[in-house]
């Protein structure tokens, strides 16, 4: 997949743990992505996106710094390192917010042929009653709760 992402990425060991420097109007930010266990879905890790402030990470924060497009494609960039390393593992990704979920959704539209040459995509609408999510073939038009990406 051919994307425009930041390029200063460092990781953990293990591959669970990354970060990269975002740069705006805002200055530059440390914004941090941790891959964790996520119980509701076997064999699957949870993508929480953050932003470094001192030895504190907040993962509610929008920081608008003018990189929103550069910033959804280095988490792209960071999915395909860590499903490099963890083929096994599917990866889930929900928006802190809806709007942010509609965002990333957006993203899916918007770079879907060279996502799907790497991951099959599945959308999904959490059932509150049971407190699972009900994941689908992805459907673009289709208006989502959550994402999984599973390597192919």
């Amino acid at each position: 997949m051919d994307i425009d992402h930041y390029g200063n990425i460092e990781r953990s060991a293990d591959y669970k743990l990354y970060s990269f420097t975002s740069s705006g109007p805002k200055g530059d930010l440390e914004k941090v992505i941790k891959f964790t266990a996520f119980p509701k879905v076997a064999d699957t890790s949870n993508l929480a996106l953050g932003t470094k402030r001192g030895e504190v990470v907040n993962y509610e924060e929008t920081t608008n710094n003018n990189d929103r497009d550069k910033i959804i494609a280095t988490i792209f960039y960071i999915a395909l390192i860590f499903s490099a390393a963890y083929p096994d593992q599917k990866i889930f990704i929900k928006g802190r917010n809806k709007a942010t979920t509609r965002l990333y959704r957006g993203a899916i539209n918007h770079g879907y042929d060279g996502i799907i040459r790497e991951y099959f995509i599945y959308g999904g609408t959490y059932i509150a009653t049971i407190d699972k999510y009900n994941f689908e073939p992805f459907i673009p038009s289709k208006q989502y709760d959550a994402f999984l990406f599973e390597r192919r």
